[in-house]
C-alpha cells in the first residue's frame, strides 16, 4: 500500500522548462506521477513503449491534436505519439508502463 498525502507531495522540477513532476511510484520504466505545467509549457514529440493513461485535474493541456480540460482521462498505447502543449496552467496524473522515446 502506498498512501502519500496531498500536503507532502514533493514537487521537482524537470528539464522542460515550465514543467514539474512529482513521483507517486516507479518501478524500472512503469510508474505513476502528477505533473504540473506552467502556461505554454511543451513537452516534445515522443512516443511510449507502452500504454500512458492520463487524467485532467485542472487547466487545459493539448496532448497532440486531443484538448483535454479538467475531469477528463485520455488513455494512449504504444506507437500514438504526442506532443503536451498547456494551454493554460494545468495539473494532472499520469499512470504508464514502459519507456518515453523522444522524437524531436
Amino acid at each position: 500500500m502506498i498512501l502519500e498525502r496531498q500536503q507532502d507531495r514533493q514537487w521537482a522540477e524537470t528539464a522542460i522548462p515550465g514543467m514539474r513532476v512529482a513521483t507517486v511510484w516507479s518501478d524500472n520504466a512503469d510508474g505513476s506521477y502528477f505533473v504540473r505545467f506552467d502556461e505554454g509549457a511543451r513537452f516534445p514529440l515522443h512516443d511510449h513503449d507502452g500504454w500512458e493513461q492520463i487524467l485532467m485535474l485542472s487547466g487545459r493541456i493539448r496532448f497532440g491534436e486531443i484538448e483535454l480540460s479538467a475531469g477528463d482521462t485520455l488513455l494512449l498505447q504504444q506507437g500514438e505519439q504526442h506532443d503536451a502543449q498547456a494551454l493554460s496552467d494545468a495539473t494532472f496524473f499520469v499512470a504508464h508502463r514502459g519507456n518515453i522515446t523522444l522524437l524531436d
